[in-house]
C-alpha cells in the first residue's frame, strides 16, 4: 500500500514523540523537607544554617526556606519551576514585616535536583538586610549552604540511629502551601542527637511570628529504643514584664526515618500586678524525617 510521504512523516513524529513521553520520568510531588545544621561548637542559630520545606506538585516548586546570617535569619518563600530531570533554581528577592517595627529584605539563590526521594546536593545562598525602627540597618550574608531535603514515609524501623547519621525531614505546619523543614545530625558513635534545627511560626494572640527557628540542647542521649526528650524553661525579666518559655522537643530515631514532636510556649505577665499579658505559642507540631 501507498502512503503519502507527508502523511508517513508525521505518523512517524507522532510515534517518536509518544515514546519520549513514555520513557520521560515523572516528577516528583508532594512535601520536602530538610537543610542543614552545623556541628558543635558552632551556633546552630548562626550562619552557615539553614531550615528548607518544599511542595511539588504540576512540575512546580514552592519554597519556604529560612537561611541564617550572622545578623539572623532571612525566612521568605520562593517558586520555581522543575525542569524534565527535576532540576530547578529559585532566584529573587523577598520584602517582608516580620513583626511590627521591623522590615527584612532577603536576596536569594536556591538550586538543586528534586527526585521522589528528595535533594541530594543543593545550594543555597541569602543575604539580609533588616531594619528595625529607631535602629541602625543591619546587613549580613549566609554564605553558600549545602542542604539537602527528604520526602519522608514516617516508617522508623529498628530503633537507634547509625553513627553520624543525619536526618531531614518535615513538620505538619504549613506556611504558604510547603510544611515546614527540620534537620537533624546524630554523634559520631550513634549514642547523642548533637544538633536539631526547625523553623515554626509563634502565635501570639492575632500577631504571628514566622521567623522562629529553634534547637533543642545539644547532645540529647539518644536511649535504646532510640527515644530522645528535652524541656527547656527559661525566665526573661524586663523592666515592666517577665516571660516565661517552655520548650519541648521529643522523637523516636531509627533506622529508616524519626518521628516527634516539638512546641515552644511562652507567657508573659506584669511584673507590678502579676498579670497575664499575653500568651504565644506554636502549639504541638508532629515531624518526620528521614535520612
Amino acid at each position: 500500500m501507498r502512503v503519502l510521504a507527508g502523511v508517513a512523516g508525521a505518523v512517524a513524529a507522532l510515534t517518536l514523540a509518544a515514546t519520549a513521553l513514555a520513557q520521560a520520568p515523572a516528577l516528583p510531588v508532594g512535601n520536602f523537607g530538610g537543610g542543614t545544621v552545623l556541628p558543635p561548637p558552632a551556633d546552630p542559630l548562626g550562619a552557615g544554617n539553614a531550615v528548607l520545606g518544599m511542595r511539588a506538585a504540576d512540575g512546580k516548586l514552592k519554597i519556604e526556606a529560612t537561611l541564617r546570617g550572622k545578623c539572623g535569619g532571612g525566612t521568605f518563600s520562593a517558586k520555581a519551576t522543575l525542569a524534565a530531570d527535576g532540576g530547578f533554581r529559585a532566584k529573587g528577592t523577598s520584602r517582608r514585616r516580620p513583626e511590627p517595627g521591623v522590615r527584612l529584605k532577603t536576596t536569594y539563590d536556591i538550586s538543586g535536583t528534586l527526585t521522589a526521594s528528595g535533594v541530594e546536593d543543593g545550594s543555597a545562598t541569602a543575604s539580609s538586610e533588616i531594619r528595625v525602627r529607631g535602629q541602625k540597618t543591619v546587613r549580613c550574608k549566609s554564605g553558600t549552604v549545602a542542604y539537602q531535603v527528604r520526602r519522608p514515609s514516617g516508617e522508623i524501623g529498628t530503633p537507634g540511629a547509625a553513627p553520624k547519621a543525619r536526618y531531614y525531614g518535615i513538620t505538619s505546619e504549613r506556611r504558604g502551601g510547603p510544611r515546614r523543614g527540620i534537620v537533624m545530625r546524630v554523634s559520631s558513635d550513634g549514642k547523642a542527637l548533637t544538633r536539631a534545627l526547625y523553623a515554626v511560626t509563634l502565635a501570639c494572640g492575632k500577631l504571628e511570628l514566622p521567623d522562629i527557628v529553634d534547637t533543642p540542647r545539644r547532645s540529647l542521649e539518644i536511649d535504646d529504643l532510640g527515644r530522645v526528650s528535652d524541656r527547656v524553661r527559661t525566665t526573661f525579666r524586663e523592666p515592666k514584664t517577665i516571660t516565661r518559655s517552655d520548650e519541648r522537643f521529643t522523637g523516636t530515631l531509627g533506622s529508616t526515618g524519626a518521628a516527634g514532636t516539638l512546641s515552644i510556649t511562652e507567657r508573659t505577665t506584669s511584673r507590678m500586678s502579676g498579670k497575664l499579658i499575653e500568651t504565644c505559642k506554636t502549639g504541638t507540631i508532629k515531624w518526620t524525617a528521614a535520612p
